[in-house]
């Protein structure tokens, strides 16, 4: 089947599950060039600076716009924007579709640790908008309850490999922790369990993804072909999947307390120097929880985010959501 799948051209209708969306000026990069850094797929992002402060603020207001794609189906979401274009002036069947994705949130209490969910909601984005691998399982719209977590990998995305004319599985896993360490050893454990199928968890997330995968728009036969990809025993196509798994460690970086002082035109280029100097030892941290647990870099896509404070942003979060 393979040259009726090139005719299907999979690649254009992936891509046109991915929207747009204003990132880059709410998270920046950090390029490293060092011998002898350990080969991975990473990026090194920091909250974008404004008057020499990071602006975390702005960056929780962006995420409230990425919730309704983070949460409804994209056949949700085009019949509201189709109901709202027979009204010259409301937009109410989108309003009503984000505040029925904000009810799927954890409703925390201010400093609360429990809920990982904004985390969750920043690797969504950074997977879509850095590796061009749309959200083909939503968790949050499988929940009965908003006080319910969810289990298993974060979201599932995926994308046509078109080199390998295969299909490749992003498992995402985000941590957000007061310490870069801790944050990767837990990251790393979770992982660990999902990549070596630990009591069949890879097996149910296939299947979970299978029964509720999101390919608004595609041929049926293209989308026939494609879950064949997802059966881990039962197919050719399913030897040839490529997994990938993107990790997002959040943590807390007390470099920004040292900027208090410094002027608001060179605070973000002190911080790059610092960030940047850090890089090498994280690196090789990350190396190490991954490799405890069977899982090669080779396998991974690092996004690191140092914050002013984990909490803060969790606080900032909530507020935001839910008032």
């Amino acid at each position: 089947m393979a040259v009726q799948v090139d005719e299907f051209r999979p690649g254009e209708h992936f891509g046109k599950l991915l929207g747009p969306r204003n990132v880059d000026a709410r998270i920046k990069k950090c390029s490293v060039h060092e011998e002898g850094l350990p080969s991975v797929s990473a990026h090194f992002l920091y909250p974008a600076f404004k008057k020499g402060k990071p602006s975390v603020p702005e960056l929780v207001k962006m995420l409230m716009r990425e919730i309704t794609g983070f949460c409804a189906t994209k056949q949700q979401r085009r019949k509201a924007k189709q109901e709202d274009a027979e009204s010259a002036y409301d937009s109410r069947a989108v309003e009503d579709l984000a505040d029925w994705a904000k009810d799927l949130f954890i409703k925390t209490k201010e400093s609360s640790k429990r809920s990982g969910e904004g985390g969750e909601l920043l690797l969504y984005v950074f997977i879509e908008h850095y590796l061009k691998a749309p959200l083909v399982l939503s968790k949050m719209r499988l929940k009965t309850s908003p006080s319910m977590p969810v289990y298993g990998a974060d979201g599932v995305h995926a994308m046509w490999d078109e080199k390998g004319k295969r299909l490749t599985m992003f498992f995402g896993e985000s941590k957000l922790h007061k310490t870069f360490a801790g944050a990767m050893a837990d990251a790393a454990e979770s992982i660990g369990w999902l990549a070596n199928n630990t009591d069949a968890r890879m097996d149910n997330e296939l299947q979970l993804t299978t029964g509720h995968i999101d390919l608004d728009g595609f041929p049926p036969a293209l989308e026939e072909y494609l879950l064949r990809y997802l059966h881990p025993y039962d197919t050719e196509e399913g030897n040839r999947r490529s997994d990938r798994f993107a990790i997002l460690i959040g943590y807390d970086y007390n470099v920004y307390e040292r900027l208090v002082t410094s002027s608001p035109d060179d605070a973000e280029e002190e911080f790059i120097e610092l960030y940047r100097k850090s890089l090498s030892q994280k690196l090789r941290t990350a190396q190490t929880h991954l490799q405890e647990h069977g899982v090669s870099l080779a396998s991974v896509d690092l996004f690191f985010l140092p914050l002013p404070g984990v909490q803060e942003f969790r606080d900032a979060f909530n507020r935001e959501l839910h008032g």
